[in-house]
Order: structure tokens, then sequence, then C-alpha cells
């Protein structure tokens, strides 16, 4: 009986102890020695952080995506898996228990500067977006996590328009259409999700056409999944708009991302909302900051509410912790994740005074 009883005590210590411990993937470029993806164990309640994993598959890994069920990870490269061509590729990795990273598969981008991945909600289809060369193309995904058919391939590029720059693929909440922001099209393009049939079609009708030069970049929806919010990066804004069931957006609102007394160059990079649906952030590169906004909660229309410095050079992704508590930023060139604590009931943040330090960091996704 002794024995069992200081059985359940320790069970219970390492519960309390290690119960906040999640998994935290970071995504790089190439540079000042990177090698490539990085696992680290995170406690979501102190955010210390130990590195337990490097995986050194493909350059440049520079966008993550976790699959749905939480046991395969995904990475978009820049590097290229067929000879003769300068295309990017997609790489596929099971996570065990402890969170480590085993490489699964890898399958071209069938075009140049492969820059986001991400899957539908089922995760039966696995989404890529390529800058240079202005294409997304879908691949299905095996009962095993691993990278299949391809299912779909759509060049952005119109004769005699404008270089096109598709930079994102996200899918809406109830997984029927998947938005892809082109920054040299401006527009968000809408595509049909068929998981079921193995497809993925194009919708011209119902794509999002912003401003000439706002260059749209990142997407994300509301919790709420009636609002969805666009990054642009030429025009330093952010734009929320109303999510239709037929797929339709409807543009809300615009705001700045930049202090009004700031005229130097600035690129707006990442975008995410804070869990509680009240605060939304975007990143700044060149003003190194975090764009503040509380999300109206009747219209979703945006109230600025400050700054806050990212402690780097050029936050290109940033992240919130899945119980809110943390806000990560990857700054690229001065090769440091800082660490803000978020004041849930304000939106504002504090610096924690803790870093994570490797080369080259940019995108940030975490396993609870």
């Amino acid at each position: 009986m002794k024995k069992l009883l200081f059985t359940l005590c320790i069970i219970t210590l390492n519960a309390y102890l290690f119960g906040q411990s999640s998994i935290l993937y970071i995504g790089t470029f190439s540079e000042r020695g990177s090698e490539g993806i990085y696992v680290f164990e995170f406690d979501q309640e102190t955010a210390e952080a130990q590195q337990i994993q490097t995986l050194d598959n493909l350059a440049s890994p520079s966008y993550i995506c976790l699959h749905p069920n939480g046991k395969y990870l995904y990475s978009g490269n820049r590097a290229s898996i067929v000879e003769g061509e300068n295309w990017g590729s997609l790489s596929a990795f099971e996570i065990a228990e402890d969170g480590k990273i085993k490489h699964l598969n890898d399958a071209s981008g069938l075009d140049e500067g492969t820059c986001y991945i991400s899957t539908d909600h089922s995760g039966q289809q696995v989404y890529i977006a390529n800058y240079a060369g202005g294409s997304m193309a879908a691949y299905q995904l095996e009962a095993n996590g691993a990278i299949g058919p391809l299912i779909a391939s759509y060049d952005h590029q119109r004769q005699n328009g404008p270089i096109a720059h598709a930079h994102a693929a996200v899918p809406s909440p109830d997984n029927r259409f998947l938005y892809v922001p082109d920054l040299g099209n401006n527009e968000v393009t809408t595509y049909r999700i068929l998981p079921d049939a193995k497809k993925l079609k194009k919708s011209v009708k119902r794509s999002l056409v912003v401003k000439e030069g706002n260059g749209p970049r990142h997407f994300i929806f509301h919790p709420n999944g009636k609002w969805a919010f666009v990054a642009e990066e030429l025009s330093s804004s952010v734009v929320s708009v109303a999510y239709r069931k037929n797929g339709r957006l409807k543009e809300l609102d615009r705001e700045s991302t930049l202090p009004k007394n700031y005229s130097e160059a600035n690129k707006v990079a990442d975008i995410h909302i804070h869990p509680n649906g009240r605060w939304l952030y975007v990143s700044n590169r060149g003003h190194n900051s975090l764009a503040m906004y509380e999300v109206e909660v009747n219209s979703g229309m945006l109230q600025p509410i400050g700054h806050q410095s990212t402690l780097g050079d050029w936050p290109r992704g940033f992240m919130i912790t899945p119980n809110g508590k943390f806000l990560l930023v990857a700054n690229r060139r001065t090769d440091n994740i800082a660490i803000f604590e978020i004041d849930a009931a304000t939106g504002q943040l504090t610096d924690t005074g803790k870093q994570i330090k490797i080369p080259a960091p940019v995108c940030l996704k975490m396993k609870p």
C-alpha cells in the first residue's frame, strides 16, 4: 500500500511539474549555420524552453504546419528535389510521443519559392503557396501521414498582368473553402475544398480584390468563424473581412500597422489572433514591431491599441501559445526568438526577459 501511494505521489508530482510542457517546432532559413527544423520542449506556464532535436532534411524549411491529429508535421522548403529545376519542395514527418520528428517523404513544390504550407481541417489534403512562381499546389495525404498524389496545381499568373506571388493557403473553419492571398495580383483567391472527392477547384467569382499595390500576404480566421483578417505586406495595413457561408469575403475595415510618424521602409509579415478573440497582432519588418488591435466583439472592426518592439530585426513569423499566455516572435536577422507575456484583459505585451537563440528563425508552431 505504501509503495502504491508513493507511486501515485510521483505521478502526481510529475503531472504538476511537467503537465504544461508542450513541443515547439521552429522553421528556419539556411543561413548562418542553421540546422533546419529545431524542436524544443516549452513550458506554457514558465516560458522555459529546452532544445531536444534538430533535423536538417532539406534547405530552408521556412514554413511548417501540424496535421490536425497532431501526429505529423509538414514543412515547405526552398530546396528542390527535382534535378535541373529551381523549385521548392514539401516534406512530411512523423511525430513521436516525446515530440521528436522522423522524416517520412518529400514532394516537389512544382514551382519556385515555396513559402507556405497548411492542411485542410480533415487532414486529407496538404497545400503549398509558391511566392516566386506565383502558384499553389495541393497533394493528397496518406493514412500514415505521408504526402500522396498531386490532386491540383494552379498558376496565378495572368496574361499581361502583374507578376503573381502566392503567399499563403488557409482553409475556412467549415473546411469548404481555401483562401490563397496573392501579393502580386492584389487578391485573395478562393478554392473549393472537396476532400472526399480528392479535389480542389478554383472559384474565380469569389475572390476578394484589394487596392492595387497593397500586397495581401497572410490570412487568418477569427475563432468565431464569422470574420477573417488579411495582412497586407506592401501597404503596411491589415483588413478585416466578413466570411459568408457561400465563400464570399466582404471588406469591413482597414487599419495601418505603423505609427503615424513613421516614414521609413516597412513590410508586414505575419498575423495571429489571441484564443479569446479579442486581440489581433501583426508583425512589421522594418519598424520591427508588433502592431496590436482590439477586435470589436459585435462588428469585427479593429481598434489600434499600440505597438510592441520585437527586440530584434526582421520579425518574419510569430505565434501565440495555445493557452494564450505567451507570444513568441522570430527575428530572422538577429537570430533570436523573443518571448512576451500577454495580458489577456488588455492585449498588451510584457517582455519576459527570456529568449531562444537559433540561426534565422522564421516560423513557429506548437503542439500542446
